[in-house]
């Protein structure tokens, strides 16, 4: 990484480290495919869930639940995790930067919910409706549904915010002068 003067009128002042090219575009090939993973996953996982309700079959509903849990146990976790390290360091290495546009702060928000809320609820849920659908009620089912909607949803609207980079920049507060007198 390398630091840079930062432009004219703030003296002394040092911009933000960024990326070299061969980094930044490898950062970003990475964030990408964990993302794409991460979203495939939970329209996988949703699909599932909704034969899985749908299915009036006990032979269907083990197998598709047998399949989530599965795919909840060993997907979720690393896709989620390297989608959000990925985007911190594409954030803190690119002039995007962590706070300076709107979406990268509301991206960042989001990321960070649904990689709690994937692994700390989601997830463990369908595994559980995975581990043991026959015990799985009605509610249960639809509980699982609902969430990988709302999660599928919300993961779509973080690529949105990535190819559309709506409401522009955080405006910056003035640097203080010293102490007033």
């Amino acid at each position: 990484m390398t630091t840079a003067p930062a432009a004219a009128g703030t003296p002394g002042a040092v911009r933000a480290r960024r990326l070299p090219p061969g980094w930044r575009k490898a950062a970003l090939s990475v964030h990408v495919i964990a993302s794409v993973g991460w979203v495939g996953v939970h329209g996988s996982l949703l699909t599932l869930a909704a034969l899985g309700w749908a299915t009036g079959s006990a032979a269907t509903r083990e197998a598709v639940y047998g399949a989530a849990g599965l795919l909840s146990g060993l997907l979720i976790l690393p896709l989620s995790l390297t989608a959000l390290a990925s985007g911190l360091i594409l954030s803190l290495g690119t002039p995007w930067g962590l706070f300076r546009h709107y979406w990268v702060a509301v991206k960042l928000g989001l990321t960070a919910l649904l990689v709690a809320g994937s692994n700390l609820s989601i997830g463990p849920a369908v595994r559980a409706l995975g581990a043991d659908p026959a015990a799985a009620g009605a509610v249960d089912r639809v509980s699982a549904l609902g969430a990988l909607s709302v999660s599928f949803t919300v993961l779509l609207a973080t690529v949105l915010l990535s190819t559309v980079k709506p409401f522009g920049r955080i405006p910056r507060r003035p640097a203080r002068q010293g102490p007033r007198r």
